[in-house]
């Protein structure tokens, strides 16, 4: 039911019967519903009255022109601050911004410059790995990649001396974290049941274990100033803006464990779903592994010329406006607010869906096509700038975003420039949607140097 002053809604009973797809991939139902009522609708997550919008101009209006009324939602303020506690990615006010202020300051391009030998080094093991996974047969790629980000991100953050095993149990306690969130969010009528069955024991069990690997790095650094230019090192020793104030050991804890946790989520899919979609377009691999040998030749890889990879960068973009790795955010209106005539009535829920955003036909043509000329030349000038926000928008958008498409980038023009790829299985692998878009299942390639 709607009216001219609402958006088109879904019936209660309707969500309902989508309970179980929605667990599943959400974005599979969102798409449903997308394009049988248009960029724009309305439906219910329990009791709360939700907006899911891929309109960029609703986006626009929501994340940058009105966006001090539009503040993180329950799911952030609530679900994660429970795993997470209270930091950059779900803070508010003069707090957020104070943090922001400082953070950002490990993201600019002089800090990428002085974190990039850490990252060659990162990539010269990785590519060692991968050279010998290779000579074994198939390799499931999101599984390199998910390798390759968590030293990246990982070692960006704490600098060389983060272990591998520690790594690895951080991977873990992630993605179990995660599912676990995305079930509480989409059955909160089952709080009860999951306390009383012991598993919010089990997985605060978990963050704790990961929590405590963080404090220990932080309590070791403490001991260890100027140990080198790693981000961990820049928190711990600048005081905020205008005072002699450093961030005490818990802030420093929430924020490095919110960094690990999105920092390495969104380069592996990222990376991931790009490598994937290159291998289904070998013309494309071999016009990438051209413009590479044509800036760097026999030379290592190397930050300083990875902005001339105009087409790679390309590549990239248009694999991120397909599978973007955030295929949503959300925001809750702080008062009440309307747009075109629309109601927004405080209290709503407002999805940004980027997903729907970047597959809307209203902005691109034949949304489904891979095409990555969409952001070369003139053409990228025409694109609405919230048609295409793969790491959010407006003063919240990620402060990573840099750091992660120059860690992409290193290990997409590393792989081809030394392997032709394909897919052992050309079946369309899922939409795994939990905090990111994933594959569904494993994506199997086969490499052959060339």
């Amino acid at each position: 039911m709607s009216n001219k002053n609402s958006f088109p809604e879904i019936s209660v009973f309707e969500t309902i019967l989508d309970t179980r797809e929605m667990l599943k991939s959400p974005v599979v139902v969102f798409e449903k519903y997308r394009k049988k009522l248009g960029p724009t609708f309305k439906l219910r997550f329990g009791v709360r009255s939700t907006i899911v919008t891929g309109d960029p101009e609703l986006l626009k209006h929501v994340l940058k022109d009105n966006n001090d009324n539009y503040h993180k939602s329950h799911i952030q303020t609530e679900r994660f601050v429970e795993f997470q506690g209270v930091g950059l990615t779900n803070s508010h006010g003069d707090y957020w911004l104070r943090q922001r202020k400082l953070l950002s300051m490990g993201f600019t391009r002089g800090r990428l410059a002085e974190i990039l030998p850490i990252q060659m080094e990162v990539l010269h093991d990785f590519m060692n790995d991968f050279d010998k996974a290779v000579d074994k047969g198939s390799v499931d790629i999101h599984d390199q990649m998910v390798k390759f980000t968590l030293r990246s991100v990982g070692k960006s953050l704490f600098g060389k001396q983060m272990k591998e095993e520690e790594l690895e149990k951080f991977a873990t306690a992630i993605a179990e974290i995660q599912r676990y969130i995305v079930k509480k969010v989409v059955q909160p009528y089952l709080m009860p049941w999951f306390y009383l069955t012991g598993q919010d024991k089990k997985y605060h069990k978990i963050r704790k274990e990961g929590d405590q690997i963080i404090i220990d790095y932080i309590e070791e650094r403490r001991k260890k100033s100027n140990e080198g230019s790693d981000i961990l090192e820049m928190i711990l020793t600048t005081p905020f803006k205008g005072t002699n104030e450093y961030m005490s050991d818990e802030k420093v804890k929430v924020e490095i464990l919110q960094l690990l946790v999105a920092g390495n989520e969104t380069s592996t899919t990222a990376a991931t779903w790009a490598l994937y979609i290159i291998a289904k377009h070998p013309e494309c691999l071999q016009k990438m592994r051209s413009e590479i040998d044509e800036n760097f030749g026999d030379e290592e890889i190397n930050y300083s010329k990875l902005h001339s990879l105009k087409y790679t960068i390309a590549v990239l973009d248009e694999a991120m406006r397909i599978y973007p790795p955030f295929w949503m955010i959300d925001r809750e209106a702080q008062e009440d607010d309307e747009f075109n005539g629309m109601k927004i009535p405080k209290g709503t829920t407002v999805i940004p869906y980027i997903y729907g955003a970047h597959h809307n036909e209203d902005h691109w043509k034949d949304p489904e096509k891979f095409d990555p000329n969409r952001f070369m030349g003139e053409n990228e000038n025409k694109i609405h700038p919230f048609a295409h926000i793969p790491f959010g928008g407006g003063p919240r958008v990620c402060i990573g975003q840099n750091m992660a498409k120059m860690q992409i980038l290193l290990v997409i023009s590393a792989i081809v420039r030394k392997y032709d790829f394909e897919l052992i299985n050309q079946k369309e692998p899922g939409l795994h949607a939990m905090m990111l878009l994933k594959p569904e299942g494993e994506i199997h390639m086969k490499f052959k140097r060339i």
